[in-house]
């Protein structure tokens, strides 16, 4: 199945800007497998450290039978992926909650520095688009990906980093794609379980790309009720999913609507009642199959082909999912986590203006303190290049505590 995801564009070298790489840069990890914004209540965070498993036993990504007794971040296993001078890799497996506030079991990977400390500062990174599928998990190649890559530019600096694969990505149940519930307590959650693996108690930073970026939007709403613990100083969303309400009407005219059937297929994973027969056709239908069942196969399938043999109506904007999908935009609840959002103002998949109707929007709410800053020229994925000097600055300035410099909202 074909993986679409920002790796297949990125370069250990190319990303060196980031932390001004110099020769510190750690090898890749090894290949090799080691044998919302939400109203539910805040959690404290377990303390212990727990030993890792060094091999894989059985099925290490099923949900264990304790799970309902779980606290969200409670470290269900772990094991070692690899280890070098710089770091150790661990696949990790750990409590979350779904947007039903049920519990779920959420995949994903955390670095450790090899001298970690109590103080450790820690990114919770959240990836661009993979797919559905269980084999689209970044933590089922072992970190050789888009999130591997920028691991071994920053652990070597001292940072923990912590890469969730999302609730469904490589567990029980489908991905609830781009719905940003989930996908903010998937990030917050590793959090905490990646503490458990340090010891770690320090500060936190949460950060996305695309389908990421929105999720650490979400991440930074969440966080002061849902996660209040994770001590979350600063979000950044790189090109980010934020006008969700308006993704059925865009993706329906351009040649990407084939993202369309994997948003379907994720919200009706989140919510149940959704009802996608009344608003696609049999063929339709068979796309959202091929979407859940594939990594994005569904998006070159669709390139080239007419959307309204997909749909019965104009959009997908209709209810109930019109609804679901403001419920999970960003920008529409005050948090009081700084925001930085970069943006490529050529972006070919998401357009540089919606980052700025974001901004508008959590302007409007009084409790926002954000950066946005575009760079001409800049596709979807090469703004990660462009603004690497200016991410790296203001990881720095978060965990420093420096002065802010927010956008005027207007």
């Amino acid at each position: 199945m074909r993986r679409f995801s920002l790796a297949t564009c990125l370069s250990t070298a190319a990303l060196c800007v980031l932390v001004s790489c110099g020769s510190s840069t750690a090898d890749a990890p090894s290949t090799t497998a080691g044998a919302t914004t939400s109203s539910a209540p805040a959690t404290t965070a377990p303390t212990a450290a727990v030993t890792p498993t060094t091999a894989l036993s059985g099925d290490f990504y099923a949900s264990p039978s304790n799970l309902s007794s779980l606290q969200p971040g409670d470290l269900i296993r772990s094991s070692i992926v690899s280890t070098t001078n710089d770091f150790t890799a661990f696949t990790v497996l750990y409590a979350s909650r779904s947007v039903s506030d049920a519990p779920v079991a959420v995949s994903g990977m955390v670095w450790v520095p090899s001298t970690p400390t109590a103080g450790n500062p820690l990114i919770s990174y959240a990836h661009g688009t993979t797919g559905i599928a269980d084999e689209c998990a970044p933590s089922k190649s072992n970190g050789a990906g888009e999130t591997g890559v920028i691991a071994n530019i920053l652990v070597p600096k001292g940072y923990i980093f912590a890469a969730t694969d999302y609730e469904g990505l490589g567990t029980a149940g489908v991905h609830p794609y781009v719905v940003g519930i989930s996908e903010a307590r998937s990030m917050l959650d590793i959090i905490r379980a990646a503490r458990q693996l340090t010891e770690s108690s320090g500060k936190s930073v949460v950060w996305g790309h695309s389908q990421g970026g929105g999720a650490a939007l979400m991440a930074a709403e969440a966080a002061p009720n849902y996660a209040p613990d994770t001590q979350v100083v600063g979000a950044i969303g790189g090109a980010p999913v934020v006008e969700l309400d308006k993704l059925g009407s865009v993706f329906t005219v351009t040649d990407s609507f084939g993202f369309m059937f994997m948003v379907a297929a994720g919200f009706r994973a989140a919510y149940p009642t959704i009802d996608l027969s009344q608003v696609m056709t049999q063929k339709g239908l068979d796309m959202v199959a091929l979407a859940e069942s594939t990594c994005t196969d569904v998006i070159t399938k669709a390139r080239g082909t007419d959307v309204k043999t997909y749909l019965t109506v104009d959009s997908l904007n209709t209810e109930p999912l019109l609804s679901h999908l403001k419920e999970n935009t960003p920008g529409n609840s005050a948090t009081n986590v700084p925001v930085f959002v970069y943006h490529g103002e050529a972006d070919e998949l998401i357009p540089a203006a919606t980052s700025l109707q974001y901004l508008q929007r959590a302007c409007a709410t009084g409790g926002y303190n954000i950066e946005r800053k575009t760079y001409p020229g800049a596709s979807h994925v090469d703004v990660l290049f462009s603004a690497s000097e200016d991410i790296q600055q203001w990881i720095t300035n978060r965990f420093s505590g420096a002065a802010l410099t927010p956008t005027p909202c207007t």
